[in-house]
């Protein structure tokens, strides 16, 4: 078992009170911190404590089939499989989608590196831990029409008047708002957002989701993607619930707190909400307007054994009870303490974890006993 050091990331769009308060440091943080990461991947690999003080990059790379197991590796290749996080914005993230395996491996074989850098998709779920706002997935055509109808702004209208004889409605008004001069931008978005106010006053469904594109307008002025974000559903996930997102799906985490976990994978391409790179080309090729995020809350598969379903085929994610045995997985595991005081007893040993704490399990680790009082996850790759 080796425990992890995660890794802090301070994003713009961070938090200066969320992961500082996790891990009982002083707030706010001197900058916004956005994500812990636990895991392996290039850009922000773990700690460890193992001798020499490898990252958890490091230690994969030296002996993959020993660390990962042999089905592993065969089914992902030399890499952990997935990644596991903290996620904290104070301000929302950019508008983006994620492609499919296929559609990353096709580009890159024309293409390199120079849109997406692996041939993997990027399935990701979000567990709130604390209120979560989002925005996730695509309104039919007819739902934006009924919005714009109550907004009262001339050029949304008329974007949306054109695209209702399209062959894919929702999709050509996404395009068509995307395709807005860039010089007419600043004004378009600054309508659309006074309209916004306007109706948020209503008291009504739509009123709550005009004031949600208020408040993004706090940290996006004259953004085209406060346009977008009304072509989208809004939610806020309540602690407990979770947000299963697949390629295709278009979604913007607005604020709060919550553990993400996803495929080990950098492909995005962004539509908005970004000092980024925008490749609406790319965005509206892999879009898929009638996919949608998939909301649910835990299911208790065995006493002190909660599984929360996800369609991806790189990680499974579990919150255990203490007092009994960890989920076996298929290849290693990480587990993450979030709150608590709790203690992971193996053949190989015994680790201590506090809150926040977290260690990666290899994958001939073998059965871990874990006691205590906390709040537990454990992510491992599903059944092949």
């Amino acid at each position: 078992m080796d425990r992890l050091t995660p890794v802090v990331f301070t994003d713009a769009w961070g938090s200066h009170v969320s992961i500082a308060s996790l891990q009982g440091r002083p707030i706010p943080s001197p900058q916004p911190e956005s994500e812990l990461w636990m895991g392996a991947h290039e850009e922000g690999p773990s700690g460890t404590d193992r001798p020499g003080s490898p990252d958890l990059a490091a230690v994969v790379a030296a002996d993959p089939v020993a660390e990962l197991g042999a089905e592993c590796v065969e089914r992902f290749g030399p890499r952990l499989p997935f990644l596991l996080k903290v996620l904290a914005p104070g301000r929302a993230i950019s508008i983006q989608a994620h492609p499919t395996a296929e559609q990353a491996t096709t580009l890159r074989a024309m293409t390199g590196d120079a849109v997406y850098v692996d041939g993997w998709a990027k399935p990701e779920l979000l567990l709130a831990i604390a209120p979560f706002e989002v925005f996730v997935g695509m309104r039919t055509h007819a739902q934006v029409a009924e919005l714009a109808a109550r907004l009262h702004v001339p050029r949304l209208t008329e974007l949306v008047e054109k695209a209702a004889s399209a062959t894919d409605p929702a999709h050509a008004l996404l395009a068509g708002v995307l395709a807005t001069p860039e010089h007419e931008v600043p004004d378009l978005a600054r309508e659309v957002v006074a309209a916004c106010v306007r109706l948020e006053a209503a008291g009504d469904a739509l009123g709550d989701d005009a004031a949600a594109v208020v408040g993004v307008a706090e940290g996006h002025p004259d953004d085209i993607g406060l346009v977008v974000l009304l072509l989208m559903h809004h939610r806020v996930l309540q602690p407990g619930e979770y947000i299963d997102v697949a390629a295709g799906v278009l979604h913007s985490y607005v604020r709060g707190l919550g553990i993400e976990v996803l495929a080990n994978s950098d492909n995005v391409v962004r539509a908005g909400l970004t000092c980024k790179e925008v490749n609406v080309p790319e965005l509206l090729r892999i879009v898929n307007p009638r996919a949608d995020g998939v909301a649910g809350r835990g299911r208790v598969v065995e006493p002190g054994l909660e599984l929360f379903e996800s369609a991806s085929d790189r990680f499974v994610l579990y919150r255990v009870t203490p007092g009994r045995v960890l989920p076996s997985g298929h290849g290693p595991r990480i587990v993450f303490c979030l709150r608590g005081s709790v203690v992971l007893t193996s053949a190989s040993g015994t680790v201590e974890l506090g809150d926040v704490g977290s260690v990666f399990l290899p994958a001939n680790e073998g059965a871990v006993q874990l006691e205590g009082v906390g709040e537990v996850y454990v992510v491992t790759a599903p059944p092949g």
